[in-house]
């Protein structure tokens, strides 16, 4: 064999190691965090006062399991997703929780102004100063926390 035939043969060989390795990682399953237990549980009081009032504290909780109860303002379902969204009609604040695709038929049930207790990973938040649109914090990976 020629120099250029084992060189063409190591690289496609190392080409498709490479394409199966990057398939695998983009393709992995996420974790199911509806077992585990929270690091802390707010009231939705609780949880948007620290909004305007703790925001540093807030951001120590980004990518933490935290539980949150409150009351439903609005459930948008499609086929492929359901978000929940906590809040009251006395405030334009919200948490908006995006449930795990794994838990959306234990969620089917959920409807506006049922008080309900979500866990979740806080994904962020936006506080709003100026507009008066209200501060949001945003939940991903939600379940339905168990009593």
């Amino acid at each position: 064999m020629g120099n250029k035939l084992k060189f063409t043969l190591v690289m496609l060989t190392a080409s498709i190691i490479a394409g199966v390795y990057f398939w695998t990682y983009v393709n992995k399953a996420s974790d199911d965090f509806s077992e585990e237990a929270p690091k802390a549980t707010y009231t939705f009081n609780e949880i948007m006062d620290k909004t305007s009032n703790d925001t540093s504290g807030l951001s120590r909780l980004v990518d933490e399991l935290v539980a949150v109860k409150g009351v439903i303002k609005k459930v948008t379902k499609d086929s492929t997703s359901t978000t929940v969204e906590l809040g009251d009609s006395a405030t334009s604040s919200s948490i908006i929780c995006q449930i795990d695709g794994r838990h959306q038929a234990s969620c089917s049930f959920l409807k506006e102004g049922q008080p309900v207790c979500i866990k979740g990973k806080i994904a962020g938040f936006n506080v709003d100063l100026e507009l008066g649109l209200g501060n949001t914090i945003q939940l991903n990976y939600c379940s339905l926390e168990k009593k």
